[in-house]
């Protein structure tokens, strides 16, 4: 039987044991060419151009609602906070947003499904529609052409069209 002072060196000893454990956990990081519009994408009447992010699904889902994409954040080119953008219309929506923004060079924090949180760099451009894609799902055929202007992680999976 273990005597009650010896409690606080068997804790210590488990804790730096176990604590090396979990920095090899460290998350993955992808340095990625900018994100812009789809070719021949969709186009409005405004000035603004358009930005829908298509990240991971959340893990956090509330009893009776359906999943939806997991919030990220916006930021400009300098890296001040934009906004944060909370990734769908309601608790029952399981869609990405579709957020009108200035034409410009912006940089999103998000969630990506197979490869952690990735830092994308992504350039609006007026009446344009630009998609990032880090839902693991699959997304739009692409033609010879396509792919080879596709901007992709690491580990082969597209995240959206390079800007020219």
């Amino acid at each position: 039987m273990v005597r009650f002072k010896y409690y606080p060196w068997i804790l210590t000893a488990a804790i730096s044991i176990l604590l090396p454990a979990c920095s090899a956990l460290s998350p993955k990081q992808a340095v990625l060419p900018p994100v812009g519009p789809a070719p021949a994408g969709p186009t409005s009447q405004r000035d603004n151009g358009f930005l829908v992010v298509y990240s991971a699904w959340s893990h956090f889902v509330d009893q009776g609602s359906t999943a939806h994409h997991s919030r990220y954040l916006l930021t400009d080119a300098a890296g001040r906070q934009i906004r944060e953008v909370i990734n769908h219309a309601d608790r029952f929506d399981e869609g990405p947003l579709r957020v009108a923004l200035p034409p410009g060079s912006y940089h999103i924090r998000a969630r990506s499904a197979h490869f952690g949180r990735v830092t994308v760099p992504v350039v609006v451009k007026p009446r344009l529609t630009t998609f990032v894609y880090l839902d693991g799902s699959t997304h739009p055929d692409l033609s010879a052409p396509q792919q080879a202007n596709a901007v992709k992680l690491p580990d082969g999976e597209m995240v959206g069209w390079s800007s020219p």
